[in-house]
């Protein structure tokens, strides 16, 4: 590699052992071939731990290891907890799961808390404190979105399998139709199918499954007792949602929509990953080999070639 100048320890205008090196020779130390390489590999360690190698990048500028981004996003969330009171000691907390890297994350966290709880709670001798309940609930869509019976049982299954491996003795999981909102009726099927095709646009479907999947959810935690109901919606899907509703002429509500703790349904929704985005989250998964397939259940994916924000 030419070295440029004919000084210090360089021969005919090359640095010696320079075919070697991964910098070109700027000075009389290129000969310290220890120099040379240092900055390399201080180049690929964590820029927290400064321990183990960059895996990541964490705040779109840090480059950091599989275990800090875990750190990172996890104080990110028992901050949103803290600050806003998300999760009581006394609660019974009913986390919204998708299948998608938002709702992995937000059940493992709350799974760790409650842990965490479990093992102080354990560790008291003077009194006894009190540690949080949580349940798992899953919205089924599959007639809304037109899947057939052998893949919607798959997907059950496979939802099934992904949080048993997170769950903790005690915990419930609801496995509810997203036609259970008209639970007194026998051919609820045929009645969100008609509702689904009085509306015409794709976009006025998808608002509207939104709402019944909010309302099933909302079924759920008032008839089994639960009183806060944990979404996985992070920074990027908020994004989309400030920009959709801007659109749409819906900005009155907006920032009901979007702060860390709505109290207009009957139970509370809480946000605890509002202030993360959804790369940080899919990679999360992805280091922490998560089981299962990632799931995506917008109904423009089915019925239009390309998708809109």
């Amino acid at each position: 590699m030419a070295c440029g100048r004919q000084s210090g320890n360089c021969n005919g205008g090359s640095c010696e052992g320079a075919e070697q090196d991964l910098f070109s020779c700027s000075s009389s130390s290129c000969s310290d071939g220890r120099k040379q390489n240092k900055p390399t590999e201080n180049k690929r360690l964590c820029s927290k731990c400064k321990e183990k190698e960059t895996q990541v990048k964490a705040n779109q500028t840090e480059s950091v290891c599989g275990a800090c981004l875990h750190a990172s996003i996890l104080a990110k969330f028992k901050g949103a907890v803290n600050s806003h009171g998300m999760i009581l000691p006394t609660d019974k907390v009913l986390v919204a799961f998708s299948g998608g890297p938002a709702s992995r994350v937000a059940l493992e966290f709350v799974k760790e808390i409650q842990s965490k709880a479990q093992r102080d709670s354990d560790a008291s001798r003077d009194s006894v404190l009190h540690v949080f309940h949580v349940g798992v609930a899953f919205v089924d869509e599959s007639t809304a979105l037109l899947v057939d019976s052998h893949e919607a049982c798959q997907l059950i299954e496979e939802i099934k399998f992904i949080v048993s491996g997170k769950a903790n003795p005690g915990e419930q999981t609801h496995i509810v139709p997203i036609e259970s909102i008209w639970s007194d009726s026998a051919d609820c099927k045929e009645k969100l199918l008609d509702l689904l095709a009085s509306v015409h646009d794709t976009t006025g479907k998808e608002d509207l499954l939104g709402y019944l999947r909010m309302q099933v959810l909302q079924k759920v935690a008032v008839e089994h007792g639960y009183n806060k109901l944990v979404l996985g919606l992070c920074t990027s899907r908020i994004a989309t949602h400030v920009v959709a509703s801007t659109v749409k002429g819906q900005g009155y509500s907006l920032p009901a929509d979007v702060q860390y703790v709505d109290a207009r349904w009957k139970v509370p929704v809480v946000l605890p990953l509002r202030d993360c985005v959804v790369k940080e989250l899919a990679m999360l998964c992805h280091l922490n080999r998560a089981a299962g397939r990632l799931f995506s259940r917008r109904l423009c994916q089915r019925l239009l070639d390309r998708t809109s924000v």
